[in-house]
């Protein structure tokens, strides 16, 4: 976010660009705050209080990320942002992405990152049979980022 309202935009929409990214800092802050002490990998019981301010402080930030892109869009001209919607039953499907794809994506940046990353993975590639390169894939059989991003 630094860079892109930093570097790369005008002054005044620099400005609504950093207020935007203030927001969104502040309200990470928050759930760093609700969230601090609590370790995922031990059964604890979470206090409920926590969870409502965690989860204001997700919406808050969803908030500042969406007033984020919508500038940006309106800077760019482009629609290529796309915002982040309130939480509820239709979520993924306003949102617009495929929690399936975004598995298989992961599953595949977990195999390619055993196999030691692109570069060994093409050597593993020639030894295994999974490891053939179709089109738009790199060595890992990760899709273009094109591919993923504009679903």
């Amino acid at each position: 976010m630094r860079i892109i309202e930093g570097l790369s935009m005008l002054p005044d929409e620099s400005d609504a660009l950093r207020t935007a990214q203030f927001k969104f800092e502040r309200a990470m802050a928050k759930v760093t705050k609700a969230v601090a002490g609590v370790r995922r990998d031990l059964p604890v019981e979470i206090d409920k209080s926590l969870v409502v301010v965690a989860t204001k402080g997700w919406d808050e930030g969803r908030e500042a990320l969406n007033e984020f892109f919508t500038v940006l869009n309106e800077v760019t001209g482009l629609n290529e942002m796309r915002l982040i919607s309130p939480a509820g039953a239709d979520q993924v499907k306003k949102y617009g992405r495929s929690p399936r794809r975004y598995t298989e994506l992961a599953k595949k940046t977990k195999l390619c990152q055993n196999r030691g990353g692109p570069a060994l993975s093409q050597a593993w590639g020639q030894l295994m049979v999974s490891g053939y390169l179709q089109e738009n894939m790199d060595f890992c059989g990760i899709p273009d980022p094109a591919e993923y991003f504009f679903q």
